[in-house]
């Protein structure tokens, strides 16, 4: 058995994505096709038993199932790599960047 032959979990538990709950956010990106889209700015993370939501300005931005879901910090430590699929089954893939305010 080798040092980096223990394989990752592609999942994570619903209180490991609680962890990120109530993050307050500066933006959020999602990424397709080799680009970005911004989705919205100034808002905040939020874990439910069954989704992930991230609202900004008041209004939704974006929507992930919890099942299946992986969020990850980014090794700058200012953000959140989401992915998962949304309410159609679609894979999603966003990037959350944490507002500078002290959380």
């Amino acid at each position: 058995m080798g040092l980096f032959s223990k394989k990752k979990k592609d999942t994570m538990t619903l209180s490991q994505l609680r962890e990120y709950d109530k993050k307050a956010i500066s933006y959020v990106v999602r990424r397709e096709n080799g680009g970005e889209t911004i989705l919205g700015r100034k808002g905040a993370i939020s874990v439910k038993d069954d989704e992930i939501v991230i609202v900004c300005n008041g209004s939704q931005a974006l929507r992930v199932n919890t099942d299946g879901a992986v969020m990850a910090t980014l090794m700058s430590g200012n953000g959140v790599d989401i992915k998962g699929t949304d309410a159609d089954g679609r894979p999603v893939h966003a990037i959350a960047y944490y507002s500078n305010l002290r959380q």
